[in-house]
């Protein structure tokens, strides 16, 4: 999950660590980083998230591989999820289908959307589309979390 590495951050609900990561004032998890994405809009129940793969994220055919895109679908489908869960409580991927529609190009920005389909006590399933700048889409995901209690710092 982006940012939340530093278990101070059990104090925050899901929506102020996604906001706070979104303001920049936490600092992305290095995996995170690695992936390149940014926060670039939430609320309850949503997220969007931007990324621009690079050749860092190339398989060997030249394309971008589908483990990043699954990991940008993942991050983003469970930023949805946390912006709906209290402080102390994290959802924790189950579960995840991507079908991927189009190639994704290394230097083309990226935009993953995902809302929230359903909230229970101890599931959430969150669906998200990932497109291109010309809005093509990319991708297309399904995923469920495990809502679960973290210790407080």
């Amino acid at each position: 999950m982006i940012g939340d590495h530093d278990p101070k951050h059990t104090s925050l609900s899901g929506l102020e660590l996604f906001q706070k990561l979104k303001d920049g004032e936490i600092e992305p998890s290095p995996y995170a980083r690695a992936a390149g994405v940014t926060v670039v809009d939430l609320g309850e129940g949503r997220a969007v998230i931007a990324a621009t793969p690079g050749d860092q994220h190339l398989n060997q055919i030249g394309m971008v591989h589908g483990g990043w895109v699954t990991t940008i679908m993942d991050s983003t489908l469970g930023g949805a999820a946390h912006t709906l869960l209290p402080a102390g409580r994290r959802a924790v991927t189950i579960e995840i289908k991507v079908n991927l529609t189009r190639p994704v190009l290394p230097g083309s920005l990226v935009t993953a959307t995902a809302e929230v389909l359903h909230s229970g006590r101890r599931t959430i399933v969150s669906e998200g589309k990932l497109r291109d700048e010309q809005g093509r889409l990319l991708a297309v995901a399904l995923a469920t979390f495990a809502v679960v209690d973290v210790p407080s710092a």
